[in-house]
């Protein structure tokens, strides 16, 4: 008897890419929500400095779901040093695509 190869195993799913949601979709509401966040750190003590710990709060406070908290996580730079408000905001409209203006 012949053997023969069975198919590859299929692809698994993106692990941000769960509970039906395609990665294109979660990768455009990351997007949305980092100008969000870009928006309300420029009306919000514009040229106070952004601790690591205020990124995370705002991370929070952006998003409760899993998947888009991961992923949000990921796309928000760490605050390795001394950054303001504005300038982190323009650091994530960069991301986001395009560093637009309001």
């Amino acid at each position: 008897m012949e053997r023969t190869q069975s198919s590859p195993p299929p692809e698994a799913p993106s692990p941000l890419a769960r509970y039906g949601r395609g990665q294109a979709h979660v990768d455009a509401q990351v997007r949305t929500m980092l100008g969000e966040i870009a928006e309300r750190l420029e009306r919000n003590r514009p040229d106070q400095p952004l601790t690591a710990t205020a990124r995370i709060a705002v991370l929070q406070a952006t998003t409760m779901d899993p998947v888009l908290s991961r992923a949000l996580n990921l796309a928000c730079p760490e605050i390795t040093g001394h950054i303001t408000r504005t300038a982190y905001a323009a650091r994530l409209r960069e991301i986001k695509g395009g560093g637009e203006q309001r």
